[in-house]
C-alpha cells in the first residue's frame, strides 16, 4: 500500500537514486583522502630555496676535574636547513684571551675558517647536498662539533 498517493516502485526508484548519489560521493571523498595521505614524498610541492642566516658563538666552560681542563663547543651545535638553500653563518669567537677556534668541514662542504679570539668571520655557501655533516673546531677536538643537516624537499 502506497502512502501518499505514490507507487512502491516509485519510491524504491527515489532512494535507490539517493543511495546512489551519496555512495559516489563518499566514495569520491574518501578516494581523493586516500590519494593525498598515500601520495609519496617525491610528490610533495617543492620549496624555494632560501636565504638561511646562522649566529653560531664559542662557548668555553671549565671543568672541576683534575687537572682542570675547558670544555669547549659551539653554540648553536645544530643548524638545519633544506637542499637548495643559501646558508650564512656568522662565527663569533668569544674568547678574550689569545685562543684560535676554526669553523672546520669535510666534502663536500669543503671550508676552514681560522676565527682570532674577540672577533667575527661570516661566509656562505649553498646547501647543495642532503645529508647530516659535521662542523669542528680542528683544536678543541672532541667536544667542539657540531651538525649541519641539509633536508631533501
Amino acid at each position: 500500500m502506497a502512502l501518499s498517493g505514490e507507487a512502491p516502485t516509485t519510491r524504491v526508484g527515489k532512494v535507490l537514486g539517493i543511495a546512489i548519489v551519496v555512495s559516489l560521493i563518499t566514495g569520491a571523498i574518501a578516494g581523493f583522502g586516500a590519494g593525498f595521505l598515500a601520495r609519496a614524498p617525491s610528490q610533495a610541492p617543492a620549496q624555494a630555496p632560501q636565504e638561511r642566516d646562522f649566529w653560531v658563538f664559542t662557548v668555553v666552560l671549565p671543568f672541576n676535574d683534575t687537572p682542570a681542563t675547558p670544555h669547549d663547543y659551539f653554540a648553536p651545535d645544530r643548524m638545519t636547513v633544506n637542499q637548495g638553500d643559501t646558508v650564512t653563518i656568522h662565527f663569533f669567537n668569544t674568547e678574550t684571551e689569545p685562543e684560535d677556534h676554526t669553523f672546520t668541514m669535510a666534502a663536500p662542504y669543503e671550508m676552514n675558517h681560522v676565527v682570532p679570539y674577540n672577533s667575527t668571520v661570516s661566509f656562505s655557501f649553498t646547501a647543495s647536498t642532503p645529508g647530516i655533516f659535521a662542523y669542528r673546531c680542528v683544536y678543541h677536538q672532541p667536544t667542539m662539533t657540531g651538525w649541519l643537516v641539509v633536508l631533501q624537499p
